[in-house]
C-alpha cells in the first residue's frame, strides 16, 4: 500500500471518529435526559419546615414532610414529596389564602433541565419550582431571582421612579396664572 492510501485511510478514520463523537455529544446533550433530583427533600426535618396550615387529605403533597425553601415578602414556599413516588410538590402559604391556608402544585421529577412547576403566587409574581440540575443563569439574566436552589421568582415590575429634580441650570419662569414652567 502506498503512502497516499495510508494517509487517506488514516484521514477517513479520523474524520469518521470525529463525526461520531460530535453526533454522540449532540445526541446526549439534546435527546438523553438528565435525571432530576430535589435533594432538599432528603434533609432532616426542622421546626422551620412545618407548614402552618390545615392539612388537606385529598391533596397530592405530603404536607407533613414539607421542607422550607424561602419566604418572599409575606409568602412562604416549601418543597414536599408527592404521594406518588418520583413526584415533587411546591407548597405555598400566604396570609391571604383563607380557604385552605395553603396551595400545592405537583409534578413528576424527570429531566433535571425541565421546570417542575410554573405558577403565579397570590401577589401575581411568576414562580418556578425546579430540580437541582436546572440552569438558573439564563433566567437570572432576564430578571428572575433565585430564592433557593429549587425556587426562582420574577419580582413584580419596579414602581417607576420620579423624574430627577431639575438641575441648578434650569430656570423657572412664572406665568400669569401662578404656574411655574421649567425651561
Amino acid at each position: 500500500m502506498t503512502l497516499f492510501w495510508k494517509l487517506t485511510i488514516t484521514l477517513a478514520a479520523i474524520v469518521g471518529t470525529g463525526t461520531c463523537v460530535v453526533l454522540g455529544f449532540i445526541y446526549v446533550h439534546f435527546f438523553v435526559g438528565v435525571p432530576g433530583t430535589v435533594e432538599v427533600l432528603e434533609r432532616q426535618l426542622t421546626k422551620q419546615d412545618a407548614v402552618h396550615a390545615i392539612q388537606d387529605d385529598e391533596g397530592d403533597a405530603e404536607i407533613r414532610e414539607s421542607r422550607f425553601l424561602a419566604s418572599y415578602e409575606s409568602t412562604s414556599y416549601y418543597a414536599a414529596p408527592g404521594i406518588d413516588p418520583g413526584v415533587a410538590c411546591l407548597v405555598v402559604t400566604s396570609p391571604w389564602d383563607d380557604e385552605r391556608s395553603y396551595w400545592e402544585m405537583c409534578h413528576e421529577v424527570r429531566d433535571g433541565r425541565d421546570v417542575l412547576v410554573g405558577i403565579q403566587d397570590p401577589d401575581s409574581r411568576d414562580v418556578l419550582f425546579v430540580p437541582d440540575q436546572f440552569d438558573h443563569a439564563p433566567l437570572e439574566r432576564d430578571g428572575w431571582m433565585t430564592l433557593h436552589r429549587n425556587l426562582l421568582i420574577r419580582p413584580l415590575a419596579e414602581v417607576p421612579q420620579p423624574a430627577e429634580p431639575p438641575t441648578s441650570s434650569a430656570v423657572q419662569q412664572e406665568t400669569g396664572q401662578g404656574h411655574a414652567i421649567l425651561i
